[in-house]
């Protein structure tokens, strides 16, 4: 009988580890995403054409929902947005991402 006492509160003790241990990577993860989408608003919105700036803002919704792990394609390439400024974007809009989103 003492065997099973302690073998279910060593599971308890286990279960409140490991919850608490998915509130700390929930709160570190949404703290990641809201500094990733606040640096990337203000990167997205300081582009002054605006064919680039809507291609922006798709891109960085796009690494969002990737950090999140929801399968994103990347955006459409809109007509008027041309070669660099589209690897301009994606390049930094990729820094940004890995800044936030890297595994520790």
């Amino acid at each position: 009988m003492k065997d099973i006492w302690i073998c279910c509160i060593g599971s308890r003790i286990a279960s409140a580890w490991r919850s608490d241990l998915n509130e700390q990577f929930s709160a570190k993860f949404g703290a990641a995403l809201l500094a990733f989408n606040g640096e990337a608003v203000v990167y997205c919105r300081g582009i002054s054409d605006i064919v680039a700036q809507g291609y922006a803002m798709e891109y960085a919704r796009m690494l969002q929902n990737r950090a999140k792990g929801i399968e994103a394609q990347v955006p459409r390439i809109p007509l008027g947005l041309f070669e660099p400024n589209r690897n301009l974007i994606r390049s930094t809009l990729d820094r940004m991402c890995e800044k936030y989103f890297t595994a520790e």
